[in-house]
């Protein structure tokens, strides 16, 4: 029987991954395919996370499967219970996009703050006024990041270096004279939300964080402040974001997620004033392929040079 490596992501750099695969010796065949597979002989799975999202009927027809991926820093579309129960190894591609998230998260909030957007669909309309969407200084902005993990942490160290006042919240803020030696203030959610000229979402989603920005929470924030999302769509509930917007109490938004990527023609998000849509790019740059390639393929290799589990334990098949 041919072991396969099968792989459904349209970004990730196949030839690397390929090369990556055979370094670390590697010999099982590699297939990319759109749609998800079946059958016997695959041993590992690389799953996108445009990919449609797996169920525990997938993993029931992959009977020789060892090693589910995620080529992505987040694993919530694939079945973790599910997989667990089977003694699959689960992987996710965590750190091989920081700089490039954290830097879509800057320039979106950049862009807000100077009303680049606004002002550039204003000329080509004829208007020519700088008041009609005046741009605000950014030093001395406040920029609330919720999620201070690594992306969180490297747009910090950003922000700081432009003079903006930074806030943060999260669980991974565990010693804030730590972080306050390094200009971040440690706050909780409701202060966050109402001091932040700027929220930025820096968290994965999960039971607890999915809806967490909802009508109350935007209600919370002060009048004429902008929220920034290249962490998950679902964070955000979209019929408040467009009523938020549509009032006027935010000033505007830019979110790189939705919870339906790509949106239907009718979707109502497409509609809301003052939001600008970038297309789940802030992870991508031609570096950012490369290095996911090489980190996938290193953590799938680790994983097949174990002895594979057999009735619940570690053993040869």
């Amino acid at each position: 029987m041919i072991e396969k490596i099968v792989v459904i992501d349209d970004f990730i750099s196949a030839p690397i991954l390929i090369q990556s695969l055979a370094a670390h010796g590697v010999t099982a065949e590699v297939e990319v395919v759109d749609e998800i597979p079946a059958g016997r002989g695959i041993i590992a799975l690389l799953v996108g996370p445009e990919t449609t999202v797996l169920t525990n009927k997938h993993l029931d027809q992959l009977p020789d499967l060892r090693v589910l991926s995620a080529t992505s820093a987040g694993d919530d579309h694939l079945p973790l219970q599910a997989a667990g129960a089977r003694g699959l190894r689960v992987t996710r591609a965590a750190g091989y996009c920081t700089e490039e998230v954290a830097d879509h998260a800057l320039a979106s909030i950049l862009g807000l703050l100077r009303s680049t957007a606004a002002l550039d669909a204003m000329v080509r309309t004829g208007r020519w006024d700088v008041t009609a969407a005046p741009p605000r200084r950014i030093a001395g902005t406040v920029l609330g990041i919720y999620g201070l993990g690594r992306v969180g942490t490297a747009l910090a160290a950003r922000a700081r270096a432009l003079g903006m006042t930074v806030l943060a919240c999260g669980r991974s803020l565990s010693n804030s004279g730590e972080l306050a030696a390094s200009g971040v203030n440690a706050v909780e959610l409701p202060e966050l939300l109402q001091r932040s000229d700027v929220l930025s979402l820096h968290v994965p989603l999960t039971d607890q964080t999915r809806g967490l920005i909802d009508a109350a929470a935007l209600a919370a924030m002060p009048p004429g402040s902008y929220l920034v999302n290249v962490a998950r769509g679902e964070l955000i509930d979209s019929a408040a974001l467009g009523a938020a917007l549509r009032s006027g109490h935010l000033a505007g938004a830019a979110i790189d997620v939705l919870p339906q990527e790509p949106p239907a023609p009718n979707d109502p998000i497409l509609t809301f004033p003052n939001l600008v849509i970038t297309p789940h790019a802030a992870w991508y740059s031609p570096e950012a392929s490369a290095a996911l390639a090489r980190h996938v393929a290193a953590d799938v290799a680790a994983v097949l040079a174990e002895p594979p589990f057999v009735d619940g334990r570690r053993g040869s098949r």
